[in-house]
């Protein structure tokens, strides 16, 4: 074979070299049908792991910055929410206050309205002073309202104790645990009578004596305790407290018993005052 022969020879073999690889290129583009072809397959695949791992730290990176880059505003609006929080605390409590007022109010009115035997009028407590010896409370009205001595002080849980100095625009009231308090009582169950009196030991506990109770008497543990209808210089019917203790005096011609009132001598504020 001479020498174009050879060149001829190869350069046909390379043709159809090319050729076939076109067409199966072509044959393998058509039967993927919308598929990658190999070469971009294996590059997203290479790339894919980079591409997530810049995708996580980006996202990172900018929360932190945006972090401080806001640190300040929402430092700013941290502090307005709590400002807000307490201004709604504190309406919420200034309401609750409002309605323990108005309760307060309402059963004093319902008490006044229960007792049209006396004349009583409303007064605020001013101060309270209260010791192991002397509970004494001051209010708002005096002799100008026609406050006197000896007038009772009460609220819808009972009696306070009684008014025992007065000026023009105020009034000292004895509190009944006072121990310079005594008031003739009677239990409004039996009929049996004794005299209410204040004790230190029992103050605290907002408890009274009830002394010179008769050896017979009928009174029971719960019995009403009331301010009595005679040998009083107070109104009768005023309720006092209960019986809690009963027991026998040294003597064995008495009995003695212990009075609680439903009272709150700490914090009293409303009360009624009268006659």
């Amino acid at each position: 074979m001479n020498i174009s022969a050879k060149i001829f020879k190869k350069f046909y073999i390379k043709v159809a070299t090319v050729s076939v690889a076109v067409l199966l290129v072509m044959a393998l583009s058509t039967l993927s049908k919308g598929k990658a072809d190999v070469v971009t397959n294996l590059a997203n695949i290479i790339v894919q792991p980079v591409e997530k791992c810049f995708s996580f730290v980006y996202g990172k990176v900018s929360k932190t910055v945006d972090s401080f880059v806001h640190a300040g505003s929402y430092a700013e609006e941290n502090e307005l929410l709590k400002a807000r929080i307490a201004i709604l605390e504190s309406d919420y409590a200034d309401i609750d206050a409002y309605k323990a007022e108005n309760d307060r109010l309402l059963a004093l009115l319902d008490m006044k309205s229960s007792m049209p035997q006396l004349s009583l009028q409303g007064a605020s407590v001013i101060s309270i002073e209260s010791d192991n010896w002397y509970n004494v409370i001051t209010i708002d009205k005096g002799t100008g309202s026609g406050i006197k001595v000896n007038d009772v002080v009460m609220t819808a849980q009972g009696l306070v104790g009684t008014v025992y100095e007065v000026g023009t625009t105020w009034a000292k009231v004895r509190e009944i645990i006072d121990i310079e308090s005594s008031i003739s009582v009677v239990c409004a169950r039996t009929g049996d009578r004794g005299v209410l009196e204040g004790n230190f030991e029992l103050a605290q506990a907002g408890r009274c004596k009830l002394n010179y109770l008769p050896k017979n008497a009928k009174v029971v543990i719960g019995d009403r305790i009331e301010i009595s209808d005679t040998g009083s210089i107070y109104p009768k019917g005023v309720y006092i407290g209960k019986i809690v203790e009963i027991y026998d005096d040294d003597d064995g011609l008495t009995l003695t018993a212990i009075v609680e009132s439903e009272v709150n001598f700490n914090s009293l504020s409303e009360v009624l005052v009268g006659s």
